[in-house]
């Protein structure tokens, strides 16, 4: 093993060994991630939910992940959208159906 590979162990091994301890009163925690993040709950009927989980288990993503992708790119579109922006948008979409196409029998 080398060093950074045995640091890494002996790392590992002392947080197993700790990890029932509390931690330090001098320890702050954060969530930097949060820090401007607002949460906004959506209501949606169940079997449309239910279509969006499909999706997300097929991009083997979280929901609340491929909610949130879609929801900054639609804004990201709208904010710096030239023509070539657009076309690509429509591409892209195009791609999407013949997914959609190629994986539901009924269509």
């Amino acid at each position: 093993m080398s060093r950074i590979e045995d640091k890494i162990k002996e790392i590992q091994e002392e947080s197993e060994a700790t990890r029932e301890e509390p931690y330090p009163e001098s320890v702050v925690g954060t969530q930097p991630n949060l820090a401007g993040s607002v949460v906004q709950s959506v209501r949606l009927p169940a079997a449309e939910f239910a279509k969006i989980e499909q999706i997300a288990r097929e991009a083997e993503l979280p929901v609340s992940a491929l909610i949130r992708g879609w929801v900054l790119n639609t804004l990201a579109a709208r904010e710096n959208a030239t023509l070539k922006d657009a076309v690509n948008r429509l591409i892209s979409d195009a791609d999407e159906l013949r997914r959609f196409i190629d994986s539901d029998p009924a269509a």
